[in-house]
Formats: C-alpha cells, sequence, structure tokens
C-alpha cells in the first residue's frame, strides 16, 4: 500500500493560513472622515484674514491635522493613497501658513472624498432612520449642549471651549456629511465637551440621531425643491444613492452634480424613506457601471476595473436570488454582461468598446428594476428566492459534514464526532459573529466578501482534495479497516481529529456569512404581505437539506465500511473540484486573478464558471485526482 501521510500534519499550517488571508478591515478610516471634516468645518473659529483669532483653537486644527496625516499614513496601500497623502500634507502645512478659510475647506473636501473614492467608505445604515425616535433622544441626550434647536446654545454649552455645534449653520452643514455626523456621535470629540455615545446607544439609534441633526439647517423649501427635483429629474434617483447620501458632504454634491442635486440631498437627509424605498443595490450598480465607464475614457484602468467590480459585487450580486425568482433568463444575461465589461477592461480593449458594454449591461439594470418593481416580489418568487439561498449554500457545507460524521459514526468514533460538531456549530457562531461585525462595526465590501469566500473556497479544495485521496488510498487496507473498528479514535489520532474539525469549520464558515448577507437584500425586496413565504422558504430549505442528510446517512451506513470510503473519497474529491472552481471564480470577482472570459454558460452547481483560469485549475485537478485514483488503486491491488 502507497504510504499516505494522515492530513493532521497540514492541519496548523492551513488553520494559519485560512486566518492570516481573511480581509483585515480597516476601522480608523470614518475616525479620518471625521477629523477631515471637523477640520474643514472649525478652521475659521481659529484663523480669520491670516491672523489666529482663538490660538486653543489654532492648536487643536495643528493637533488634527497632524493625526490626519498619521492616520493616512497608517492606511493599507492602495491606488491612490499617495495622492491622499499629499493632500493631507498640503492641508497639515496650510494651516501651519494661517491660509484663508477657502482654501483649508477645499482641501478638506478633496481629502474626504478620495477617502472616500480609495478605501471604499462608507458604513451605511441598515434601517430607515427612525426620525422620531430621534427627536426624543436628541432632546434627551443632545439638547442641553446643542439647544433645544440645535443652535449650538444650550445652557450646558455656555461656558464649553469650543462652543457646541450650532447646527443650523449652513456654512457648516455644508461642510459635514451625515458618514462624519455617525462617526462624531459614535467615538466623541477628543479634547471637547463631545462624549462618545457609541456604546450607549445602538447604532441604528446613532445613524437616526445623524440625520437628525445633519438635516437641520435645511429649510421648507430647499426641501420642497429637492423633493421635486429627486422625483422628476431623469437619473436623479441612481446618482444620489445611499452611498452618496451617507459619504458625501452637502458642498460635495453641490460641487459635482449641482443645485438641483444639493436639494435633493436636503430632501432626502429630512426624509430618508425615501431612498430606502428604491432598490439601493440596483442604484448603487448603476453609479459604478457608469463610474467604470469614465475612468477607463479618462485612462484609469485600475479605477475602471475597482468601479467595474463593485457594480457587480455590492450591487448585482445582492438582488440575483430575486431577480432569477422573476427572471431568470434576465439574471443570467445582466450576469454576462457585467462580466463582458470587467473582461474588455481586462483586456485593454478600446474606450469605445468598453463604453458599449457598459451600455448593455446599465439596459439590463433598467430591465432588473422593471422586473422587480412594484410592491416587491410576489408570495411565489419571495419563496423561491429564500429557498434556493439557503439550499444552494448549505448543500456543499451539508454533504462534507455529512460525510465526515457517517464515518466517524459508521466507526464508532465518539471523540472524532464530537469535535466534528465542535467544528460547524464554531462555524456558524463565528459567522453571526462577522455579520454582526460587518452590519454594525466596520465596513465589509463585496471585495472584501469574494475575498473571503475565495481564500476559505481554495484553501477547502486542497484540503477535500487530500483528504479525499487519504480515505481511497486506505479503503483497501484490511489492517487499517480493522484497525479503526475496534480502535478509531487511536488510529486517527490527534492531529487528524482536528483536520476533520477544521474542514467542518471552514466548510461551513465560508457559506454562513454570504448566506446572510443574501438574505439581508432579499428582505428588503418582501412586504408585510410576502414577509411570512421568506420564512417559508427558509423552512422549507431546512426540511430539503434535513433529507439530504438523512439519506446521505441512510446509505452511507449500510455501506460496508471499505465500500464507504471509497464513495466518500469520491463525494470529497468532485467537493474538491467544485470548491476550486468556486473558490478561483470569486478570488476573480475580488480583482486578485486576472479573468479572461470563455463562450459557454455557468454551470453554477459543478463549480464551473467559464474563465480560463477556472476551467485550467478544474481541470488539473481533475487529471489529477484520476491519476492518483489509478495509481493508488493499482498499487493496492
Amino acid at each position: 500500500m502507497t504510504a499516505v501521510p494522515a492530513p493532521g500534519r497540514l492541519a496548523a499550517v492551513l488553520t494559519s493560513l485560512i486566518f492570516l488571508c481573511l480581509p483585515a478591515f480597516a476601522s480608523n478610516q470614518t475616525a479620518l472622515v471625521q477629523l477631515v471634516e471637523y477640520v474643514g468645518a472649525d478652521y475659521i473659529n481659529a484663523v480669520e484674514g491670516g491672523v489666529i483669532v482663538s490660538p486653543e483653537e489654532y492648536a487643536e486644527m495643528e493637533e488634527f491635522t497632524s493625526l490626519l496625516a498619521e492616520g493616512v499614513a497608517q492606511l493599507p496601500d492602495a491606488e491612490g493613497k499617495q495622492g491622499l497623502q499629499d493632500q493631507a500634507e498640503a492641508l497639515q502645512q496650510a494651516v501651519t501658513d494661517k491660509a484663508g478659510e477657502p482654501r483649508i475647506k477645499t482641501l478638506a473636501q478633496s481629502i474626504r472624498a478620495t477617502l472616500v473614492t480609495v478605501y471604499g467608505i462608507p458604513v451605511s445604515p441598515k434601517v430607515v432612520p427612525d426620525l422620531e425616535r430621534a427627536a426624543e433622544l436628541y432632546q434627551n441626550q443632545c439638547a442641553a449642549c446643542h439647544g433645544a434647536e440645535g443652535r449650538g446654545d444650550g445652557p450646558a454649552g455656555a461656558a464649553m471651549e469650543p462652543a457646541p455645534t450650532d447646527f443650523t449653520e449652513v456654512a457648516r452643514y455644508n461642510g459635514r456629511s451625515l458618514l462624519g455626523l455617525h462617526t462624531t456621535i459614535t467615538q466623541g470629540v477628543d479634547g471637547t465637551g463631545m462624549a462618545a455615545y457609541g456604546d450607549t446607544l445602538r447604532d441604528e439609534d446613532r445613524w437616526a440621531l445623524a440625520f437628525y441633526v445633519g438635516a437641520k439647517a435645511v429649510s421648507d423649501e430647499m426641501a420642497e425643491t429637492g423633493k421635486a427635483a429627486f422625483n422628476t429629474i431623469p437619473g436623479m434617483k441612481t446618482s444620489l444613492t445611499l452611498d452618496t447620501l451617507v459619504a458625501q458632504a452637502p458642498e460635495d454634491v453641490l460641487k459635482e452634480q449641482g443645485e438641483q442635486a444639493y436639494a435633493a440631498l436636503g430632501y432626502l437627509r429630512r426624509e430618508p424613506s425615501a431612498l430606502f424605498n428604491e432598490n439601493r443595490f440596483i442604484a448603487l450598480s448603476d453609479e459604478r457601471l457608469k463610474e467604470a465607464g469614465l475612468a477607463y475614457r479618462n485612462g484609469d484602468r485600475q479605477a475602471a476595473r475597482s468601479a467595474a467590480l463593485s457594480a457587480y459585487l455590492d450591487g448585482f450580486e445582492m438582488i440575483e436570488q430575486q431577480l432569477a425568482a422573476v427572471d431568470g433568463d434576465l439574471m443570467r444575461r445582466a450576469e454576462a454582461d457585467f462580466m463582458a465589461v470587467r473582461e474588455a477592461i481586462d483586456r485593454s480593449h478600446q474606450a469605445d468598446i468598453v463604453s458599449e458594454r457598459v451600455a448593455t449591461a446599465r439596459a439590463s439594470l433598467a430591465e432588473a428594476t422593471d422586473a422587480l418593481s412594484g410592491d416587491g416580489l410576489s408570495p411565489a418568487a419571495t419563496f423561491s428566492a429564500s429557498f434556493f439561498i439557503l439550499f444552494r449554500e448549505g448543500l456543499e457545507a451539508l454533504l462534507v459534514v455529512a460525510a465526515l460524521l457517517t464515518f466517524t459514526r459508521k466507526a464508532n468514533a465518539i471523540s472524532a464526532t464530537r469535535h466534528i460538531h465542535l467544528g460547524w456549530i464554531a462555524a456558524l457562531v463565528a459567522g453571526g459573529l462577522t455579520w454582526y461585525a460587518a452590519s454594525s462595526l466596520i465596513t465589509f465590501s463585496g471585495a472584501s466578501r469574494e475575498m473571503t469566500e475565495g481564500v476559505a473556497g481554495v484553501v477547502a479544495a486542497l484540503i477535500l482534495f487530500y483528504v479525499g485521496f487519504w480515505m481511497h488510498s486506505n479503503s483497501h487496507s484490511q489492517k487499517w479497516l480493522g484497525y479503526i473498528r475496534n480502535k478509531v479514535d487511536d488510529a486517527l489520532g490527534s492531529g487528524t481529529i482536528w483536520v476533520l474539525t477544521f474542514v467542518s469549520f471552514i466548510s461551513v464558515y465560508r457559506e454562513i456569512f454570504e448566506t446572510i448577507l443574501f438574505y439581508q437584500a432579499l428582505w428588503s425586496q418582501v412586504t408585510a404581505a410576502t414577509q411570512a413565504f421568506l420564512f417559508y422558504g427558509i423552512g422549507a430549505a431546512v426540511a430539503a437539506l434535513a433529507v439530504v442528510c438523512f439519506l446521505f446517512f441512510r446509505i452511507g451506513m449500510k455501506l460496508p465500511l471499505s465500500l464507504f470510503f471509497r464513495v466518500t473519497s469520491l463525494v470529497l474529491l468532485v467537493l474538491s473540484v467544485v470548491l476550486l472552481g468556486r473558490g478561483i471564480a470569486a478570488l476573480q470577482e475580488a480583482g486578485v486573478l486576472n479573468a479572461y472570459y470563455l463562450g459557454v454558460p455557468t454551470i453554477e452547481w459543478l463549480g464551473f464558471f467559464p474563465t480560463v483560469q477556472g476551467v485550467l485549475a478544474q481541470a488539473v485537478a481533475v487529471v489529477l485526482g484520476v491519476v492518483l485514483w489509478v495509481r493508488g488503486s493499482k498499487q493496492q491491488a
């Protein structure tokens, strides 16, 4: 028999690899937005006409610009970081030179816009801000300092230096984004009377307060003008997405989109429900496609590539299952259109070709908007989308865990069985914690999500391939089979048991987080009348997965151990090829690997995605698996 080492030797290395490769989240980016906005808004209180009018305020400006420069230098490397560093240093020097307020505000606006563009900010509220509750919270928590009307004239703030913010001041309103306000409410401002509320108020309450105070300077006239502009001007709803509303200050929107968009932004700050009623994933996708086409025409291929990836990952992918339930052909056609855009950019086609493909993809989005318009998804579409999200994502993980559990139960391996259960339970907990962190604490972009899935998929594929070959190599050894019948826990060894735990963990973890994100997107498309059908779909998917698991156990327990080893090894080897294809596709979607697309259909359940890189990797895995299988069978004959 061929000597095949137990898979336990690889456990430590592979465990380290997967966690080292999981995305690192930069939590200080929103704090930098807060710093730069504070400098832009308060510099006028420190310097006028090149003369320091408040030494304390000026010292604060020097401190904040220094912290800003240091914070930017510590950000991860990215295309555009050097320009951001140059801007931060220029702002620091401008404060040192006591430059005029227009110069400071221009630099602050530029830095804020670059942070948003380069590092994928912002974090966004997950539910419609409750402005009625925000009004109550404001009176209880904020009015003592900021005043009942938000004019900065509260009795407790009279002796504060610097004075509390006057939210009704238009100049200050123009320079503050909702993201900056949310960050200030969450983290407070060191050296001032502004306390941090991150530990005492829920995230949705902090967002509601940010919207509430961020709309104090919006007049009734502006709101009415903005409402009309938002509802009647073509393209306004796609240009003012939730991300734009949260990340950009009004002066940014005024400069980039004009007075009508400026007024519409004020209206949306007052009435955020108007935006949450739109399909923000489609709007975001459309905006990113436009950015990709414009960037490519301007010669910035990297920015075009990033925007095209975001258009798919952060926008369209989140509504794929809903669209598939309504119009499967349209979903597949739109997906191919997005692939065509990325391919044209990756292959450096002429700008006219890229523009044409962007237009085609945007036309497909318009069709998707029509298909998903109306009062949410129908009951049948809601049920179908809900069922297939969970069943598709859960099937692969279930097959792996069921195969491992059947093996350990047949061999009466109590310790190994407990460890496998530990693995998938830990994965559910880890997935839930990751979802909570991404929803409430940090930004988890589509690229980060795909990076996580891609790395996890490739690592899981390597482990399953090794375990499958290991089981096949031992399937004919009577000595081995007899040994594990009598003393399986000792036969497996602690290293092997822990690698089985890791396989159980990674197989479930790679699916659970994305499943939750897809359900979040689906939830935004259902109404009160169809919410029950979402849960019916979940229940049906759980029942279907339970049937699959029962049949696997039932059939597996009846098979002779030698035959079960061979069948299970074949299942694991096939799943390794599927996971390899999915992992490479995810890494391509994250922009880590290049993608050269083939003109053949996607077969998602086989992990077959029509790219040269993915097909070659799967072909190599299949050939290697066949060679090792045949070679092992001959040596054991």
